[in-house]
């Protein structure tokens, strides 16, 4: 063994395993690489391909909406999309204080799309199949 490993060994034991935790623990960059695996990982998620898009009808305000629920896909791409495409949507924030307003053109809300046109929500459809 060489005299540094000797000497490493000798500083790791002395403290009986604390030293050694408060040596390596202080400052090592924990908080960098968790912030990584968590871009990642959201990148990973948001990167899938789409794998289906499930189709449904609700009520806003007592209107019926046409409804699109991508499963997979990048949700940002989408609704950057959407904006561009169908202008400004209605507060997508349901249950917050202000509710949303009523007769939107289209509004975000629980992972869909709802859409007051069904052409609309083709277009989208023909766009992310």
């Amino acid at each position: 063994m060489y005299p540094w490993q000797k000497e490493l060994i000798e500083k790791m034991t002395q403290y009986k395993g604390r030293g050694l935790v408060q040596i390596t623990g202080r400052q090592a960059g924990k908080s960098h690489w968790t912030n990584v695996a968590i871009k990642r990982l959201m990148d990973d998620l948001n990167n899938r391909p789409i794998e289906n898009l499930v189709l449904g009808q609700g009520t806003v305000y007592g209107a019926r909406y046409h409804t699109v629920e991508p499963v997979g896909g990048n949700w940002r791409e989408m609704e950057a999309w959407c904006y561009k495409t169908f202008g400004n949507a209605g507060d997508k924030l349901w249950g917050e204080p202000k509710a949303p307003e009523p007769a939107q053109r289209w509004y975000m809300n629980d992972r869909k799309f709802w859409f007051r046109d069904d052409r609309d929500r083709m277009v989208f459809i023909l766009k992310w199949q």
